[in-house]
């Protein structure tokens, strides 16, 4: 394949930005649409803390999930993303703090805190796991009223099992597609790879 592609001749070489490449074509009412006639809405799965559940309640948990699943007919896809923390709101509380304290031990470690929040932020320490619902329609005349109604109805079920689901806004869609698409937003999961790799010893 390699040496196939290095054979080449300059006119049978086909060059493509990176625009003809990506498959999305739009992003409007909360819905993604691409080159291939797809629309696609994005449901974030809010956190639940499994952990804090018996071994019981998280089999009923499970159970009634795949009750409520069952009469799903239509394929649907689930994605986990690590995306930066929103640490806009925490800065802004602690800078409020910040300017109305007097106490100079807690301006200190205000700031350091401050500084400390930014730098883990910067360098892409401070992330978040986001579960990802994924549901789509072949383009045509209903399409966007049947997904926008079957995204709804998602987040219906998923209610009644005591889960929080939330159809993704256009904002919040940019954002993903960033993700998978822009590697100056992507983030770096660290992975300790050591144990894995076997090593030959002379």
């Amino acid at each position: 394949m390699l040496f196939g592609l290095l054979g080449k001749k300059d006119k049978d070489i086909i060059t493509s930005s990176a625009q003809q490449e990506i498959n999305i074509l739009d992003i409007k009412n909360n819905l993604i649409y691409t080159r291939d006639n797809l629309i696609i809405a994005i449901l974030k799965i809010n956190s639940l803390n499994m952990q804090l559940f018996s071994k019981k309640e998280l089999l009923n948990k499970v159970k009634d999930i795949t009750s409520e699943l069952s009469t799903e007919t239509k394929e649907f896809k689930m994605t986990s993303i690590a995306r930066p923390v929103d640490v806009g709101s925490l800065i802004d509380f602690l800078r409020n703090i910040l300017s109305n304290s007097t106490d100079s031990i807690q301006k200190r470690l205000l700031r350091e805190n401050i500084r400390e929040t930014l730098n883990l932020t910067l360098v892409g320490d401070a992330v978040e796991r986001q579960n990802l619902l994924i549901v789509s329609e072949v383009l045509n005349d209903n399409a966007e009223k049947e997904i926008q109604k079957r995204a709804r109805e998602i987040v219906q079920k998923f209610d009644n099992c005591g889960m929080k689901l939330e159809i993704l806004n256009d904002q919040y869609l940019i954002q993903v597609c960033n993700s998978f698409t822009n590697m100056s937003v992507a983030t770096k999961e660290d992975s300790d790879y050591q144990d894995y790799i076997p090593h030959l010893v002379a």
